[in-house]
């Protein structure tokens, strides 16, 4: 009984562990798709420019130069170096510039200042 009891023990470990790293694999996979997707559609160009921070937290400035199916190249503007790096190896891509969210937040607080400003204009012209 105490064999048995061990041997399902061991059993259960073994197959938890297994779908634990499918689990994680599963992630990484679906990170590698996200980047890979970014810098597609970025493309290729001085007016690609991004900042690219890999998994070990390194940020990589520049713009890419190269875009293969396990990798991409990224020319540094300043100095000419262009640097290889996998899409793995990768844990995000931003462009620069602002988000559209944050381009739609600063065009609706001009409306609602031009809105305002109307409005008061209009108070001050009918006397109240």
């Amino acid at each position: 009984m105490l064999r048995y009891s061990i041997f399902v023990l061991i059993s259960v470990l073994l197959i938890n562990d297994v779908g634990f790293t499918q689990s994680i694999t599963s992630q990484e996979t679906s990170q590698t798709a996200k980047v890979k997707t970014e810098v597609q559609r970025r493309g290729t160009g001085p007016k690609s420019r991004v900042k690219v921070t890999l998994r070990n937290n390194t940020e990589v400035r520049g713009y890419i130069n190269r875009i293969s199916d396990s990798s991409f190249e990224l020319t540094d503007r300043n100095t000419g170096q262009t640097t290889t790096i996998a899409y793995a190896d990768t844990s995000r891509v931003q462009g620069n510039g602002l988000s559209k969210g944050a381009k739609i937040a600063i065009i609706a607080g001009v409306g609602v200042a031009i809105l305002v400003v109307v409005i008061a204009a209009e108070f001050k012209a009918n006397g109240y």
